[in-house]
C-alpha cells in the first residue's frame, strides 16, 4: 500500500485523503487485509506533517501500518510502529 500511496501522491500532486481514494483512482483493486488482524478496517493511517502541495485542502495519508495490538518479536505492539 505504501507504493500505491507514493504513486498516487506523485501522479496527482496531492496525497490521498482516505485509503479508498487509492481504490477509486485505480491504484489498488481493493483495500488489502491487515495480515495481522485479517481485516481491511484496522489499518492505522499516518498523516503528513505538511501539505504536499498548495492545492491540497488538508493533510493527506503518508503511510499506513497494522492496527494489531499483538506484540512483535521486538517486544512492541504492531500498532505502535
Amino acid at each position: 500500500m505504501r507504493t500505491a500511496i507514493d504513486q498516487y501522491t506523485q501522479d496527482k500532486h496531492k496525497s490521498p485523503q482516505e485509503l479508498n481514494d487509492l481504490v477509486t483512482s485505480g491504484y489498488l483493486k481493493h483495500i488489502p487485509k491487515d495480515p495481522l488482524t485479517n481485516s481491511d478496517s484496522t489499518w492505522v493511517i499516518l498523516k503528513e506533517d505538511v501539505l504536499f502541495s498548495s492545492s491540497q485542502p488538508e493533510l493527506g495519508i503518508s503511510d499506513v501500518h497494522s492496527g494489531s495490538h499483538r506484540i512483535s518479536s521486538e517486544g512492541t505492539p504492531y500498532d505502535s510502529w
